[in-house]
């Protein structure tokens, strides 16, 4: 107890007001915080997506239960849809509580470590509405490997709220926890592979998927 009050007497005047602030702030947090909670939903996610406007779906893989369970996954979906010129793969892990938020791999991370060699690295928001505002982060890359190349663009959704890495997503999930009691999250990932397509063309494709898509997911994540 001496040691410690030794150490405050020492601390400057501002670090002292930080440190109590910090004390206070997590007081708070531990008061507010509720106790982790899923929400039922009603129908699978795989269900939920299968009326996308101007894309038909084209293919569906289903994931090793051992992928599953490693992945903590309570939903997911890993399809492919198409427009009748392009064909891109939709992946979404699903998960009901924060309990989980942080159990999707960082394609950063994830691929690299595959094999797969990472270039073109981005950070940046699609904005879906302009009247509202409606918009969403995400990251994106070009990964190769062997002769197969992609262009992947994901991020980490944090109920109604996206992010562009995983850190956000802990913040924004905590204020979504504490101040709104809802914890539904998820990691979303779009790819397109290269062959015939441009770089360009590929993401103008991603980007109108997405304009269909994330209408449809965000009905779906607010159910309940």
């Amino acid at each position: 107890m001496l040691s410690l009050n030794k150490a405050l007497t020492t601390l400057k005047p501002y670090k002292l007001i930080i440190l109590i602030l910090c004390f206070v702030l997590t007081s708070f947090l531990i008061y507010r915080t509720p106790t982790s909670k899923g929400v039922n939903k009603q129908m699978p996610l795989s269900q939920a997506l299968i009326d996308i406007t101007g894309w038909t779906m084209s293919g569906y893989m289903p994931l090793n239960p051992k992928i599953v369970e490693a992945l903590k996954l309570d939903d997911y979906v890993n399809k492919y849809y198409s427009d009748g010129n392009i064909t891109i793969s939709l992946y979404i892990g699903y998960y009901f509580t924060t309990k989980k938020v942080g159990a999707a791999h960082d394609p950063l991370v994830c691929f690299p470590g595959q094999g797969w060699v990472v270039s073109d690295t981005q950070k940046n928001k699609i904005v879906l509405n302009p009247k509202t505002r409606y918009s969403v982060s995400y990251s994106s890359m070009v990964a190769q490997l062997g002769l197969q190349k992609e262009l992947i663009v994901y991020w980490f959704q944090s109920y109604d709220k996206t992010n562009s890495d995983t850190f956000s997503q802990k913040i924004t999930s905590l204020y979504q926890k504490i101040f709104h009691h809802r914890e539904d999250n998820a990691f979303v990932r779009i790819s397109v592979p290269f062959g015939e397509k441009s770089l360009a063309e590929c993401r103008k494709a991603i980007f109108e998927f997405i304009q269909s898509f994330y209408p449809v997911f965000l009905d779906y994540i607010k159910q309940g």
